[in-house]
């Protein structure tokens, strides 16, 4: 249904909730519209148990100056709209609950196709349907890259500052814990023993590189230190990549899972990629000695180059393979509850220094095969042996999926391995992590839509972007 007068209300909300008659989560400016729209709504109820409404919705794509505010700019309601799909979470999905973790608002400047938005969240599913090129992914985007430090979609920040701009800034704010009628004892505590404490993170980022970081206010020199508050999982149609791309996707999958769980991978790998760099960059150098003295002066360098990446290096392989028992398990329920499949998913780590499982007999292992690869190291001015050079195996019944699975297997093993992930972060953060689903239905079966709804209901906060209502389970 459409709703002219919210079309020309000045509010770039572009999140809310229907429940009970009320209108959650909006701002206080469209409360009387978002009343009136639930009362006279009427929608069937889907599997995932909300009340729905199409409304029309002011889309970033074109600004014009706030007439009340010179200083900002606002979405142009008359040459751009989209639609929003509102719902009521409904008995599935409890609107606080007390070990959730849950974002309450984001703030955009020159990000994408947003020039300034505030968009303010539901603690349960958050649907965004309408158009493709209205900023859908975008704002999905822009979430995991406040939670997580870097885009799922690029490696270029570059690329998310808006067209014509030199920087773009976006502020997240959430809360762990705090749902009424919990008692504290029962409540997650963050890292100070607080109870419901509320997180504040928000990062700058100019066009020459440079990044300033706040976290509750306080400014980080690392980047690093916004991954851990907000654990996140994302799903995309590109997730069938990590199927068939190369080893660099799947290890960085697992780097993006094991830093939000672990701050022991996290600084590990962090040391890791810092003597890695350091290392290859000597070893560029030594390929153009033109002496033997400075080679042997070199060589004496790289000696003292080779400890900390070996440390460091055997640290990431150990965590690695015990993050891998632990959700080859998960991957595999996931798997059968997907894809109703008798085939056994497994998941283990190839191409490591030595298969030793203990950490000294890695570390051994390690510093003789970079010893053994001086040579060729030389030559190539890379180092050819470490973490960075493993993978991530994935076998149905014994064979490699990338080489024998179906189109089907392949993108029932990616929807797996990122559901295990929840279920992982879960059980060692204690808290649900976010789910960002960017138009994952659109080229899954009826059924598998079902089971995917049915898997990810109830779990925490979900955030959904799809174009097509009818595309939903």
């Amino acid at each position: 249904m459409k709703n002219p007068e919210y079309r020309r209300s000045p509010s770039p909300t572009t999140y809310a909730r229907i429940d009970a008659g009320f209108a959650g989560s909006v701002g206080a400016t469209l409360q009387p519209q978002l009343r009136r729209l639930a009362t006279v709504a009427t929608a069937p109820e889907s599997r995932l148990g909300r009340r729905t409404a199409e409304i029309g919705l002011p889309c970033p794509d074109s600004v014009r100056p706030d007439p009340v505010r010179p200083d900002r700019v606002r979405p142009d309601p008359v040459t751009a709209s989209a639609q929003l799909l509102l719902f009521n979470p409904g008995k599935n999905f409890p609107l606080i609950l007390s070990k959730k973790l849950r974002l309450e608002s984001l703030s955009l400047l020159r990000f994408r196709n947003y020039a300034q938005q505030d968009v303010e969240f539901c603690p349960g599913l958050n649907l965004l349907s309408g158009p493709n090129g209205h900023g859908k992914t975008n704002l999905l985007e822009a979430i995991h890259y406040g939670c997580l430090a870097h885009s799922q979609r690029t490696r270029k920040d570059k690329e998310m500052i808006a067209w014509g701009e030199k920087s773009f800034v976006l502020r997240l704010v959430g809360r762990v814990g705090g749902g009424p009628g919990s008692a504290a004892a029962n409540e997650p505590r963050s890292s100070q023993g607080m109870v419901g404490v509320a997180l504040v993170q928000s990062v700058e980022y100019m066009e020459s590189g440079h990044k300033r970081v706040k976290v509750n206010g306080n400014e980080s020199k690392r980047l690093s230190d916004l991954i851990g508050p907000f654990a996140v999982v994302a799903f995309s149609p590109e997730d069938l990549d990590l199927i068939r791309g190369g080893p660099l996707l799947r290890r960085r999958f697992l780097d993006v899972l094991l830093c939000q769980s672990s701050r022991d991978y996290l600084d590990s790998l962090r040391r890791y990629n810092q003597a890695l760099k350091q290392r290859n960059s000597l070893l560029k150098q030594m390929g153009s000695a033109d002496s033997s003295r400075n080679a042997s002066i070199r060589e004496d360098v790289l000696l003292a180059f080779d400890a900390p990446l070996v440390e460091a290096g055997a640290r990431i392989t150990v965590l690695r393979r015990r993050a891998l028992a632990e959700l080859s398990p998960l991957a595999t329920e996931a798997y059968g509850s997907i894809s109703d499949a008798a085939e056994a998913l497994s998941l283990s780590l190839s191409g490591s220094a030595s298969p030793a499982e203990d950490e000294d007999e890695l570390r051994v292992a390690f510093l003789a095969k970079l010893l053994s690869l001086r040579v060729p190291e030389r030559e190539t001015g890379v180092t050819l042996a470490g973490p960075h050079r493993e993978d991530l195996e994935l076998l149905l019944s014994g064979k490699p999926v990338r080489d024998f699975g179906s189109q089907g297997q392949k993108r029932s093993v990616a929807l797996s391995l990122k559901l295990a992930s929840a279920h992982l972060l879960e059980a060692k953060n204690g808290v649900p992590p976010i789910l960002l689903l960017d138009d994952v239905f659109a080229e899954l079966d009826e059924d598998r839509r079902r089971r995917i709804g049915e898997m990810v209901r109830g779990r925490g906060q979900v955030f959904i972007a799809n174009p097509r209502p009818a595309d939903l389970p």
